[in-house]
């Protein structure tokens, strides 16, 4: 399989657009956005862009405790990567290089080179791959805002997400949810447990015995629905040193 890589027909915005938009989360693009094709094995599996552009996200969870988390928004900056349908050739033009120019590129190449240089270090590290599974329609955006914070952000065609954003972690399942943010760790199960470790101190711990466990269950069963998950390792490495039991429990090939 060939690796993941942008297609050298470059394209501008010509008017605003939602690349996401759902009840818990937005990525809105604005006119003069320069944008490629992102290519895996000749197919189209969604674009690399740059330019104004603005994300919001609702990571708040409700529990039987209180909200936790908080939501999250702010613009967008430098190469973005987003996997998913992409209708944007209908609102777009072919680029020149003064619109290339406008957001710091000298030409094609220095534009193409920085996006696969952001695919090396969002997606495939040094040494493995991505690989897209698109057989659910997830949408997926890989970023970073104005202060060079890493965005992740997931959507299952159902009702699933996840939205990691620096040392935030959103995940939202069917029957499942983890929270994880400055205001505290929220996690709920299938089974409607809630366990809550906030300011006011920790809530709900009669149902937990041993919290560890329940956390990795939690986010596993959450991430069930998202299919288009499969072998994103800077998911798994963005996961790194949150409050789990070992990240590597995860089933992250399936």
């Amino acid at each position: 399989m060939e690796r993941l890589i942008p297609d050298d027909n470059v394209m501008v915005t010509t008017e605003n657009h939602d690349l996401i938009s759902h009840e818990k989360a937005l990525v809105k693009m604005d006119a003069g956005c320069v944008w490629v094709y992102l290519l895996e094995d000749g197919v189209r599996v969604g674009a690399a862009f740059v330019g104004p552009s603005r994300f919001a996200v609702d990571a708040i969870a409700e529990t039987k405790f209180g909200a936790m988390g908080e939501s999250v928004s702010g613009s967008l900056e430098g190469v973005q990567l987003y996997v998913g349908v992409v209708p944007l050739e209908v609102i777009s033009r072919s680029a020149d290089e003064s619109c290339l120019q406008k957001q710091g590129f000298h030409d094609t190449k220095s534009f193409l080179t920085e996006i696969e240089s952001t695919i090396k270090d969002q997606l495939n590290g040094d040494r493995s791959q991505v690989k897209i599974d698109q057989k659910e329609r997830s949408q997926i955006l890989f970023g970073r805002d104005t202060e060079k914070v890493k965005i992740i952000l997931v959507l299952s065609k159902k009702k699933g997400l996840v939205f990691t954003h620096g040392k935030q972690v959103f995940v939202l399942g069917d029957d499942s949810m983890v929270s994880v943010s400055k205001s505290g760790v929220a996690i709920s199960d299938k089974h409607g447990k809630h366990i809550v470790v906030g300011k006011g101190g920790i809530h709900g711990i009669d149902n937990f015995v041993d919290i560890g466990p329940i956390i990795t269950e939690s986010v596993t069963n959450a991430m069930k629905s998202l299919k288009g998950l499969k072998s994103l390792k800077s998911m798994k490495k963005s996961l790194k040193g949150f409050p789990y039991d070992n990240v590597d429990d995860f089933d992250w090939d399936d």
